[in-house]
Protein backbone atom coordinates (compact mmCIF):
# COMPACT_ATOMS: atom_id res chain seq x y z
CA UNK A 1 0.00 0.00 0.00
CA UNK A 2 1.11 3.41 -1.10
CA UNK A 3 2.10 6.06 1.90
CA UNK A 4 -0.64 8.44 1.97
CA UNK A 5 1.51 11.81 1.09
CA UNK A 6 3.31 10.00 -1.55
CA UNK A 7 -0.56 9.13 -2.69
CA UNK A 8 -0.76 13.35 -2.46
CA UNK A 9 2.01 14.16 -4.19
CA UNK A 10 1.35 11.44 -7.05
CA UNK A 11 -1.86 12.66 -7.58
CA UNK A 12 -0.74 16.29 -8.68
CA UNK A 13 -0.62 16.85 -12.21
CA UNK A 14 2.52 15.40 -14.19
CA UNK A 15 3.89 14.84 -10.64
CA UNK A 16 4.99 11.27 -12.08
CA UNK A 17 6.79 12.95 -14.94
CA UNK A 18 8.28 15.52 -13.07
CA UNK A 19 10.07 13.40 -10.26
CA UNK A 20 11.04 10.57 -12.68
CA UNK A 21 12.88 13.64 -15.13
CA UNK A 22 14.24 14.93 -11.66
CA UNK A 23 15.42 11.28 -10.45
CA UNK A 24 16.78 10.24 -13.81
CA UNK A 25 14.21 7.07 -13.37
CA UNK A 26 11.19 6.16 -15.60
CA UNK A 27 7.85 6.89 -14.81
CA UNK A 28 7.25 3.11 -14.20
CA UNK A 29 9.50 2.72 -11.90
CA UNK A 30 8.45 6.21 -9.59
CA UNK A 31 4.62 4.87 -10.22
CA UNK A 32 5.87 1.47 -8.11
CA UNK A 33 6.98 3.68 -4.87
CA UNK A 34 5.34 2.37 -2.34
CA UNK A 35 7.29 5.14 -0.38
CA UNK A 36 9.90 7.69 -1.18
CA UNK A 37 13.29 5.81 -1.48
CA UNK A 38 15.91 7.85 0.65
CA UNK A 39 18.25 8.44 -1.91
CA UNK A 40 15.05 10.26 -3.66
CA UNK A 41 13.97 12.12 -0.78
CA UNK A 42 15.66 15.41 -1.19
CA UNK A 43 14.85 15.47 -4.93
CA UNK A 44 11.34 14.84 -4.13
CA UNK A 45 10.75 17.32 -1.21
CA UNK A 46 11.83 19.91 -3.94
CA UNK A 47 9.59 19.00 -5.85
CA UNK A 48 7.29 18.69 -4.07
CA UNK A 49 7.37 21.17 -0.89
CA UNK A 50 6.79 18.80 1.51
CA UNK A 51 9.73 18.33 4.28
CA UNK A 52 11.89 14.97 4.30
CA UNK A 53 9.91 14.26 7.79
CA UNK A 54 7.15 14.54 6.25
CA UNK A 55 7.87 12.02 3.44
CA UNK A 56 9.93 10.04 4.81
CA UNK A 57 9.42 10.28 9.32
CA UNK A 58 10.92 6.63 9.78
CA UNK A 59 14.49 8.25 8.69
CA UNK A 60 14.11 12.29 9.74
CA UNK A 61 12.71 13.30 12.88
CA UNK A 62 10.57 16.45 13.18
CA UNK A 63 12.15 19.53 13.98
CA UNK A 64 11.50 20.82 17.06
CA UNK A 65 9.76 24.28 16.92
CA UNK A 66 10.40 25.26 20.71
CA UNK A 67 9.68 29.21 20.96
CA UNK A 68 11.94 31.37 23.22
CA UNK A 69 9.91 32.99 26.22
CA UNK A 70 10.79 36.95 25.96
Amino acid sequence: MRDAVLTEIMMRRNANKRISAACGLSTAAVSQWTRVPRKHVETVSKLSGKQPHELRPDLFSTPDHKEIAA
